[in-house]
Order: structure tokens, then sequence, then C-alpha cells
């Protein structure tokens, strides 16, 4: 009879503890208003034109995920003032590199690029800039650390 009681008690628990678990990710929106890219990236001068996704960073599908704080990744394909990305390659350590772009933004990558990957100074969140010579288009990552 005493198992009668816990049985209540252990099926809330489960139930409680489904309900945490967090929704399926949602397919991320292309937005193209410039100004959030141009307030994390103002080493890149000014953007012309920017098409950019926000993605929720966190728990795999399937796992439980803690409650605290979640990590964003901010990907942006700008096209730039062509000194910029001058500036940039003369401006930071760049190296050979490969833009890891999500699904929604693959489509606009230019193809046939070799893109330079440069380390931008970390605020809070670690930046990257892939920039190619003589081109005005950049490929923009920003996490969250």
């Amino acid at each position: 009879m005493r198992t009668m009681g816990k049985t209540p008690v252990i099926t809330a628990a489960v139930m409680l503890i489904a309900a945490c678990d967090p929704a399926p990710p949602e397919e991320a929106a292309v937005h193209t208003d410039p100004a959030p890219v141009a307030e994390t990236f103002p080493e890149v001068g000014e953007i012309v034109e920017a098409s950019w996704v926000e993605e929720k960073m966190g728990a795999s599908e399937g796992r439980v995920a803690a409650p605290g704080p979640t990590d964003y990744r901010l990907s942006a394909l700008v096209k730039l003032r062509i000194d910029a990305v001058s500036r940039v390659m003369s401006g930071y350590e760049c190296h050979a590199g490969t833009p890891a772009a999500p699904e929604r933004l693959k489509a606009l990558l230019p193809s046939g690029v070799s893109w330079l990957s440069c380390a931008l100074p970390a605020n809070g969140k670690a930046r990257t800039a892939f920039v190619s010579a003589g081109s005005e288009k950049a490929f923009l990552t920003s996490t969250t650390m």
C-alpha cells in the first residue's frame, strides 16, 4: 500500500521533467536589416546589404537541456564597401578558411570564392569575418561565449 502513495509523486515528477524539454528548434528566418549586423561588427564599416540569421545554440535533439543562459550564433552574408574588405585583410590576422553557413544562407554564398578567415577581437562574442580579395562580399559570424 505504501507504493501506491509514491506513484502519483513519481508520475508528477516525470511529467514536470518532460514539460521542461525545449521545443524543437524553429527554422531561422532570413533578415535583411543591416543594423543588428553593423552593431555586432563595427570594425567592417558600412554594411551596404545584409542577409542574416540568428540561431539558438543548445542541446542536441533528444537531449534534455539544463536551464540557464542560451548561446546564439549570428551568421550574415553582407556587401561592404570595397575598401572595407582590404581594411579587414590588413588589420587582422587572416588565413584560408571556408565559412560554415547555415542552410538558409548556403544558397546565397557566391561560388568559386577563395575565402580568408579573419579573427576579429572578442567582445563577449567570438567573431570572424570571411572575406575575399577584390570582392565586396563578406560572411560574418558571431557566437556568444
